[in-house]
C-alpha cells in the first residue's frame, strides 16, 4: 500500500509539472484568449484522464506481463503523442515551452534508481536492473547539468543537449527491451510497478522526441523568447504565426 501511495503522488506531480509546462507553451499562442483557454482545459483533462485511466486499469490487472496489454499501451501513447505533432497549434505550443523546461523536468528519472535497490534486495535480476536503473540514474543526474548549460549559453550546449536527448531515449528503449526479454526482470511486472513502463516510459520518451525537435535547428539555440524579455515576446510570437502559417 505505501508503494502504491508513493508512486500515485509520484507520478501526480511529475504530471502537474508537464500540465505546467503545456500551459507556458499554450498561454505563448498568438490566439484569442478562448482558443487559448479551450486548449489548457482540454490539456489538463487529458492529462487528468490519462493517469487516472491508466492507474484504474493497471490496478484492475489489465496489463499483464504475459498478455498485449504493456506493449499496446507503450505504443498506444507514443503513437498518440507523435500524431498530435500533426496539429499546427500543438507544434507552436511544443515551441512555445522553454528548451531548458523540456531537458529538466527529466530530473525525475533519477528515481529510477529504484531498480537498483530491488536489484541489491535480490528481487531483481541484474541483467535487467543494472543497465536500466543505471541508466536511468545518468538521465537525471545529467538533465540539471545540461539545462543550467543551455541556460547559460554555453557553445557547446545544443550538442550536450541533443547528445543527452539521444542517451535518454536509447536508455528507455533499452529497458524495455529488457524488461520484456527478461519478464520485468525475473521479479514479473505488478501493479503498481507496471505504471512505469506503461505511462512514465512513453511520456518520458515524448518529452525527448519534443525536446529534439526544438533543437534540431540551430535557429532555436537560446532564443530570446526563452528568456522572457520583451524582445523575446515578440520574436516567439512571430515564429508561433509562421508554424501556424
Amino acid at each position: 500500500m505505501t508503494l502504491i501511495l508513493l508512486l500515485a503522488i509520484f507520478q501526480s506531480i511529475v504530471s502537474t509539472l508537464y500540465g505546467i509546462g503545456l500551459y507556458v507553451g499554450i498561454r505563448a499562442l498568438p490566439d484569442e484568449k478562448s482558443r487559448r483557454l479551450r486548449w489548457t482545459v482540454g490539456s489538463a483533462a487529458v492529462l487528468v484522464l490519462w493517469l487516472v485511466g491508466v492507474m484504474l486499469l493497471a490496478a484492475d490487472d489489465v496489463f499483464r506481463i504475459d498478455g498485449l496489454g504493456i506493449p499496446v499501451a507503450l505504443l498506444t501513447t507514443l503513437a498518440a503523442g507523435y500524431l498530435l505533432l500533426l496539429s499546427r497549434t500543438f507544434r507552436a505550443i511544443i515551441s512555445g515551452i522553454p528548451k531548458h523546461w523540456l531537458i529538466g523536468i527529466q530530473t525525475f528519472r533519477i528515481l529510477g534508481g529504484v531498480l537498483l535497490v530491488r536489484y541489491f534486495q535480490g528481487e531483481l535480476s541484474g541483467g535487467f536492473a543494472l543497465p536500466a536503473g543505471v541508466g536511468d540514474v545518468l538521465t537525471g543526474l545529467f538533465a540539471p547539468l545540461v539545462t543550467y548549460w543551455w541556460v547559460a549559453r554555453k557553445p557547446y550546449a545544443r550538442t550536450a543537449a541533443i547528445a543527452w536527448n539521444l542517451f535518454g531515449m536509447a536508455d528507455l528503449v533499452n529497458a524495455v527491451v529488457l524488461g520484456a526479454l527478461t519478464g520485468g526482470g525475473g521479479g514479473g511486472i505488478v501493479f503498481p510497478i507496471v505504471l512505469i513502463p506503461i505511462y512514465a516510459v512513453p511520456r518520458a520518451f515524448l518529452v525527448h522526441s519534443y525536446s529534439l525537435i526544438g533543437l534540431r535547428r540551430k535557429t532555436s539555440h537560446h532564443s530570446p523568447a526563452e528568456y522572457g524579455s520583451e524582445e523575446g515576446n515578440v520574436w516567439n510570437s512571430r515564429s508561433l504565426q509562421s508554424a501556424r502559417s
